[in-house]
């Protein structure tokens, strides 16, 4: 009977320590998966605003180096910001309307007041349009919509345009 009781306590030690095993190793699939669902969290999050601040960061630099420059190399710093940002913001898809207001807030920090009326933002406009390898379906609506179809705008984005071809 002795030895009974001892195989039967030896056996309830075995599936209390297999029990526990098992608590354990769900315990720790649950907490990795844990991990891995916060980590690609963070890595989305990452991806979603790393193009907006590298062209923020870029924009920043340039404003504190035109600062000191001449004003042909301050439109010089101008028109490459413009370029720069046309194709980014064209690869990733924006709408129109915000990348016009991007483009009033560089001139801002690049000093002009009159981005409108300022042929160096069209020739920019048109470089990364070219950069972007546009077709000429949405060049054309670039350069109509941007331009309001001033003829001299139009002809500075085209110019642009096609430096970069």
């Amino acid at each position: 009977m002795i030895e009974v009781v001892s195989i039967a306590s030896n056996t309830l030690t075995e599936r209390l320590s297999a029990l526990r095993r098992s608590a354990h190793m769900q315990w720790l699939r649950f907490s990795s998966r844990i991990l891995v669902i916060g980590a690609l969290l963070v890595l989305v999050g990452c991806s979603l605003s790393t193009s907006s601040r590298m062209v923020s960061d870029a924009l920043d630099s340039s404003e504190s180096s035109s600062r000191s420059s001449t004003s042909k190399e301050r439109h010089s710093r101008y028109r490459e910001d413009v370029r720069s940002y046309t194709a980014a913001y064209v690869r990733s898809g924006g709408g129109f309307d915000a990348f016009t207001k991007e483009l009033g807030e560089l001139a801002r920090r690049h000093g002009l007041t009159n981005w409108e009326d300022d042929q160096t933002t069209y020739v920019g406009v048109g470089e990364g349009l070219g950069d972007a390898a546009v077709g000429e379906a949405e060049l054309e609506t670039y350069k109509t919509s941007l331009s309001r179809s001033d003829p001299l705008k139009m002809q500075a984005i085209q110019l642009g345009y096609d430096t970069r071809q």
